[in-house]
């Protein structure tokens, strides 16, 4: 009788411990991704022709949305073999080419708005990265005046104010 008793105490200290339930979690995640480094040198000059891709490194799991349609790549490399995170979060973007950077060219990688955190969707708003396989960063600035934009926007019927002009060589 003492051991069903001493059994019966036990069972029912042990069964009230444990509470059934789901954690309470901390406040929500109301912060962007931040960007720690990458693979290229913190200069960002006279980055070798010869490398073939760019990893960017963040603080928190990211993932890409439109990534096709957002990415602007400055001058255009044409053979990109990759982008990831594809499907899965990463803490890390990586893009790779199969192409041999211009020389003396600044590079230029406007996301858009296609970097996120993981859990909100918190969105890094207009992230670029530059770097420059010469000796100087140019800052790829130019004034000047568009004059066939509004053409183009009654053609497409679009409301859209945000156009993206491009000089190439």
């Amino acid at each position: 009788m003492k051991r069903f008793l001493l059994l019966f105490v036990i069972s029912f200290l042990v069964h009230s411990c444990a509470r059934v339930g789901s954690p309470v979690g901390g406040p929500k995640d109301t912060l962007a991704p931040k960007f720690l480094s990458s693979n290229i040198d913190t200069t960002r000059i006279n980055v070798k022709r010869d490398i073939h891709e760019l990893r960017l490194d963040f603080d928190e799991y990211v993932t890409l949305k439109d990534i096709n349609k957002n990415l602007i790549i400055s001058p255009p490399i044409k053979n990109i073999k990759r982008i990831l995170p594809s499907n899965i979060a990463n803490k890390f973007v990586l893009i790779q080419w199969t192409d041999t950077l211009q020389a003396n060219t600044t590079y230029n990688f406007n996301f858009g708005n296609s970097i996120a955190d993981n859990n909100e969707s918190n969105i890094l708003r207009y992230f670029n990265f530059a770097f420059s396989t010469g000796d100087k960063l140019d800052d790829l600035y130019i004034s000047g005046e568009v004059k066939d934009a509004m053409q183009i926007k009654k053609k497409t019927g679009t409301n859209e104010n945000k156009l993206v002009v491009g000089l190439y060589q």
